[in-house]
């Protein structure tokens, strides 16, 4: 059975929990190498903490990325085009 994209949304926001599974961000302007930091959608100020990320993403200078909360820190998925 495959769900739609909204309903993937409308089921993760029903969750019951103190932090939420997924996240929005933006890889920092000037990001050349190494993990990347990243500015989290509604703050103002680019993360002092650098993510880890998955193997078939390449991080670049200002990407748009999916984070999942996993184990009290993020991991970021990819870039969202």
């Amino acid at each position: 059975m495959s769900m739609t994209p909204q309903e993937f949304v409308a089921l993760m926001s029903q969750l019951n929990t103190q932090e939420k599974a997924f996240s929005l961000g933006t890889i920092q302007s000037g990001y050349s190498s190494g993990r990347p930091r990243v500015l989290f959608d509604g703050e103002s100020v680019t993360s002092s903490k650098q993510y880890s990320y998955l193997s078939s993403y390449a991080p670049a200078s200002n990407d748009r990325v999916l984070l999942a909360n996993i184990s009290g820190t993020y991991v970021i998925l990819g870039k969202i085009v």
